[in-house]
Order: structure tokens, then C-alpha cells, then sequence
């Protein structure tokens, strides 16, 4: 008999690596069944985060033959500016797949180590008891998947001894796939914009100042298809960088003008402003350190002449109307966390 009905393992696996592996391994001596979290579900496909769940799943399972049974998956979104509900979302999870097995007052855990910043998620779970996980291999705890799809996507082949074989195999068959060579030109796209934007001489990174608008009127919602790299084709707000002659108001206005040419004079948008914020996550951006200061324009109806025209300009191939209806078959297409944006302001 286990020690535990069911371990809990949270993480991303983009990829699988070495260290991954163990700590399920870990996991399966401990308890009965395993329930692997999947983190950035419902993401836009980046070099981020290159594979979906599925994807994903399919490889932990490949990992893990004799074990397979044992092994529950559950995909979850990210929730960068709100812990509380990508917590709750976890625990409602795991609270499903408890009640579906009847067990109730299971004996449960969360297996993990604290290895750097991102791992403060271990402690948002005090129900459950923490099993922190030693690996064997002390080479093996600072594997880091950002280096490893960094050295993917460049073709260094010294990532394929850093995840397991199977993974390895997995990976190099990825790359026969059609959706590889987007992802490559757009790591090549990110790498040499990161090195072109350094400081030079300055022992510091840059930090870059951008605006967004959440344009709203009558159940839509304002976006745009984005023309260039990064996140060509993905839908997005309209904005840009802060121009350095322009306060953060005027520049949010100017670029939601450029981007989507709509038919409201400025001081009406102007005007229409009913909230604004500020997004600062981290990681919120792959093209360094960026901060947005986003503006929630609501548009009053007009039931004569219905939604403003509008036609994507400068940036942006295309500009249209989304049925705010329509934003959850859609959150897989935005840029970056330009979704999250939008239900910050939204309440949703």
C-alpha cells in the first residue's frame, strides 16, 4: 500500500527533461495514482510553449508505459494576475477526479522541489501535505527547459542528452511537422531582436514601455490579426511602444488609431476611458522585460449606425469585431497575454 491515494505533480514539460522524468518517478513510489498538472493550456503555440496538452500528455505517457494507468492528466490556463483563481482552478480539478473515484478524504500530496522563483506555487496548497522530491542525479535539478528548447530550436544537439530518449525521439519527429518552421523563424526572429535591443556597456537589461486599448461596444470587443513577428497571425490588442515624446494616454490613442484606422475621433475615444492598469508580469513578454499600460475604452451603443468601421493599418494585417461571445473559442489565438488583459477589465 502507498503512503498516498493520489501525488500531485504541476509543471509545464516543455519538454519532458531529465529531472521531470524522476520526479514522477518519485511521484509513482509514493502513491497509488499520480495526477500530472499541465500548465499553459489554451495557449497560442510559441517558443515558449511550442506543444499543446495533448501533445504533451501523449510524451509523459510514452515516458512512462508500465505506468500509464496510473497517471491522470489535467490541462489548466494561466492566470498571471490572479494566483487565487488558477489555485482554485487546480484544487476543483483534483477535487473532480476524487469524487469521480470515490474517494472521498483521500490521502493526497503535492511532490515538488524549490528550485528557483517560479516555484513558489508549491505553497498555495496547504490541504495537502508536501512531499519535497531529492533527485539522484544532483546534475539533473538544474536542468532548465528554457535551455533546452533554446538549444532545440538552434539545432545544438546537446539537448538531446538532456531529455529522456523517448522525448529526444519525439521532438526530432516535431521538427517534420508543419508547424516547426514557424516556431524556428520566430526563435531566430526573438534571439536576434533580444541582442539587438541590449544596452551595450550598461551592466543592466532594458525595459521596454508599451500601451494597449480594450476597445468595447455593444458585446464586442476591439482586436487585431498581427501582420509581423512576433506572434504573426495571432490575435491582439491594438497597441505599441510608448513613443518617448508622448504621455502613456496620447501614445495608447495614436496607436489604436494607426492599427485600426477606426471611424471615432480621438477626443470621443478620449473621452470614453472608464478604467486603465497596469500589466507587469514578468514573463508576460519573450522580447525582454516589457510593461503595458493598457486603457478600457467602452464605446456608448448606437443603434443607428452599429459598430465603428474599422481596417487594420500599420502593424496590423487586419482589424474587426469579436463578439466578446466568442473570446473563449478564440483564447488559443491570442498574442502573448493579451486575453488576460482583456478579462482583467472584463471581469471575466
Amino acid at each position: 500500500m502507498k503512503k498516498y491515494d493520489y501525488a500531485i505533480v504541476i509543471g509545464r514539460f516543455q519538454p519532458l527533461h531529465l529531472a521531470h522524468q524522476d520526479l514522477i518517478k518519485y511521484s509513482l513510489t509514493l502513491a497509488e495514482k499520480v495526477i500530472i498538472i499541465l500548465g499553459s493550456a489554451r495557449s497560442a503555440p510559441d517558443v515558449k510553449n511550442p506543444f499543446t496538452p495533448a501533445m504533451r500528455e501523449e510524451i509523459i505517457r510514452a515516458c512512462f508505459p508500465e505506468d500509464a494507468k496510473r497517471l491522470i492528466f489535467r490541462a489548466v490556463r494561466d492566470y498571471p494576475y490572479n494566483d487565487h483563481v488558477w489555485t482554485a482552478e487546480v484544487q476543483n480539478l483534483v477535487n473532480e477526479i476524487t469524487e469521480d473515484d470515490g474517494k472521498e478524504g483521500a490521502r493526497i500530496s503535492i511532490v515538488g522541489f524549490f528550485k528557483d522563483k517560479s516555484s513558489y506555487y508549491l505553497n498555495l496548497f496547504p490541504q495537502w501535505n508536501f512531499e519535497e522530491f531529492y533527485c539522484a542525479d544532483k546534475r539533473n535539478l538544474s536542468l532548465n527547459a528554457t535551455e533546452i528548447r533554446k538549444k532545440y530550436f538552434a539545432e545544438d544537439e546537446d539537448w538531446q542528452q538532456l531529455v529522456p530518449k523517448t522525448v529526444a525521439n519525439y521532438l526530432n519527429a516535431f521538427r517534420q511537422t508543419e508547424f516547426y518552421p514557424t516556431l524556428k523563424s520566430e526563435f531566430e526572429y526573438l534571439e536576434k531582436y533580444r541582442e539587438a535591443t541590449q544596452f551595450k556597456g550598461v551592466p543592466f537589461k532594458p525595459v521596454f514601455l508599451t500601451t494597449d486599448a480594450v476597445v468595447v461596444q455593444s458585446g464586442h470587443i476591439l482586436v487585431i490579426r498581427r501582420g509581423f513577428q512576433p506572434g504573426k497571425g495571432l490575435l491582439a490588442l491594438p497597441g505599441g511602444f510608448l513613443a518617448e515624446n508622448m504621455t502613456l494616454e496620447d501614445s495608447a490613442i495614436k496607436e489604436l488609431k494607426e492599427e485600426t484606422n477606426i471611424k471615432v475621433p480621438a477626443q470621443v475615444l478620449r473621452g470614453s476611458i472608464k478604467a486603465s492598469h497596469v500589466f507587469d508580469y514578468p514573463e508576460r513578454s519573450q522580447r525582454g522585460r516589457t510593461v503595458t499600460f493598457a486603457y478600457f475604452i467602452e464605446l456608448e451603443p448606437n443603434l443607428k449606425d452599429g459598430l465603428p468601421r474599422v481596417k487594420g493599418g500599420d502593424d496590423a494585417k487586419k482589424a474587426f469585431w469579436l463578439p466578446i461571445s466568442a473570446l473563449g473559442e478564440k483564447e488559443d489565438e491570442f498574442f502573448e497575454d493579451h486575453i488576460h488583459l482583456i478579462r482583467f477589465f472584463l471581469g471575466m
